[in-house]
């Protein structure tokens, strides 16, 4: 096995120390990072490229739908679960007809998402605060 390197061992180290909340930011981070990655590699034509960051951002999608507590908030786990849905099924015909344009709603309803989640995240940690 190959010796890790030193990134590596670092986003290892990060992610060992990240709260659920900087997990969850990270993950809607790498999503749309391999979303807009797959779109440029459709563009120019790398298949296996665009393959391997579709993969990634479904794995992530599922990772994201398998987190879901329906018994804490079931209405919120419910509709969440019905967009990363309609989100790898996305991922899924772009990958097929290689079109780029359908990554576009992915995109940008994950990017809305992540800002909700970071406001959120930001007012609970003001509340704990004071």
């Amino acid at each position: 096995m190959p010796t890790p390197s030193a990134a590596q061992r670092y986003r290892t180290v990060q992610l060992e120390s990240a709260t659920p909340q900087e997990i969850l930011l990270a993950l809607y981070d790498g999503c749309i990072r391999f979303c807009k990655a797959a779109q440029i590699q459709i563009e120019d034509g790398d298949v296996a490229g665009k393959g391997a960051s579709i993969g990634k951002a479904v794995a992530i999608l599922g990772e994201l739908r398998s987190t879901l507590d329906h018994e804490k908030a079931p209405e919120l786990c419910e509709r969440l679960e019905q967009l990363y849905v309609f989100f790898q099924e996305q991922l899924s015909l772009a990958n097929i007809e290689l079109d780029p344009s359908r990554i576009d709603p992915v995109i940008a309803l994950m990017t809305d998402l992540r800002t909700a989640w970071a406001e959120a995240i930001r007012r609970m940690e003001a509340e704990q605060a004071a």
